[in-house]
């Protein structure tokens, strides 16, 4: 029988900038929970992009039990990265990457996407109750291998929903936004300016290891949780424990006819569209003449082409 997470001593990681700079004062309620407690605990504040992965690797490898994360879908993508560090797909695949670590989350991020996929309470006591409760579940992995804009390859893992092509040019000028509007609002700002110049991508698409086809899309989404984009509802019918990506692919769409939709995605409902296809696959790979971005839980990585693969029950989640 497994051990319950806080059965040694859990490393609180916080990013203080995120939740509109809420995070501070998150992180007093969590401690004050684990306190009352009884929980064994250290504490950091993050004061750099990466570092919060930096801080989740350095407290695995002193030993922790518990990597908890005050953030949003960015400091959850560090600490997965950071938790699982530089183990290769095959030896993640085998059910090694966090099972001796189990990660907890205190949704503070302008876009919590994954919380919102895996059921984590909005609300920072319940979230803080949940910790203590000390109740893990399984989650699947996704894996991605791409072209980093230096050229280089690279890989990383994630926890809710890739994307390439406007999705991740979105994203992009998202994170470079104010963090003062919550997720939706910024979101769907940089989705309008971003189409203004944006042009639908030709890409070659392969699913678990078959023939490719081409398709000239406005994005390529790899979906292990339902949403993304602050609420957007991409893939309705995801699970985060399914062992299968969801796939959805907005087609060639134009740009009035993106906009006149994008209410649908929010719950759901754009999947009928004539333009929109979906799948499930287990292994992704997406190639282009032109150049695509890729983004994963919200991060701005590279470029393609990419390999996307599931790995099943990967991801130990105080829940």
């Amino acid at each position: 029988m497994d051990k319950p997470p806080l059965d040694g001593w859990a490393m609180v990681i916080c990013n203080p900038v995120s939740g509109a700079g809420r995070g501070l004062t998150i992180l007093k309620n969590v401690r004050r929970t684990l306190d009352h407690a009884g929980v064994t605990y250290m504490h950091e504040v993050s004061s750099a992009r990466g570092e919060v992965a930096r801080l989740a690797r350095a407290a695995v490898l002193s030993g922790c039990s518990t990597v908890i994360v005050i953030g949003g879908d960015g400091s959850f993508f560090e600490a997965v990265n950071g938790v699982i560090g530089p183990l290769d797909l095959e030896t993640a695949g085998r059910g090694l990457a966090t099972h001796d670590i189990a990660l907890g989350l205190v949704q503070a991020g302008r876009g919590s996407d994954f919380g919102r996929s895996a059921g984590v309470p909005s609300d920072v006591a319940a979230a803080c109750a949940r910790l203590v409760a000390e109740r893990t579940t399984l989650f699947d992995l996704g894996h991605v291998s791409y072209r980093s804009f230096d050229g280089e390859d690279r890989q990383r893992f994630f926890a809710n929903a890739a994307g390439l092509g406007f999705d991740a040019e979105v994203s992009l000028r998202a994170n470079a936004g104010s963090r003062m509007l919550g997720s939706t609002i910024p979101y769907l700002s940089s989705l309008l300016r971003t189409l203004l110049s944006y042009h639908n991508k030709n890409m070659e698409i392969s699913l678990d290891g078959g023939q490719s086809w081409h398709a000239r899309a406005n994005s390529f989404v790899v979906a292990n949780g339902q949403y993304f984009g602050g609420g957007m509802k991409i893939a309705p019918d995801a699970s985060l424990a399914d062992g299968i990506f969801d796939i959805t692919m907005l087609g060639d769409l134009g740009k009035v006819d993106l906009v006149r939709n994008v209410p649908r995605v929010y719950d759901g409902s754009h999947v009928s569209h004539p333009k929109v296809t979906t799948a499930r696959a287990r292994t992704v790979r997406v190639d282009s003449a032109e150049r695509v971005l890729l983004q994963a839980d919200g991060e701005v990585l590279g470029l393609a082409p990419a390999q996307f693969t599931i790995i099943p029950a990967a991801l130990k989640m105080i829940i």
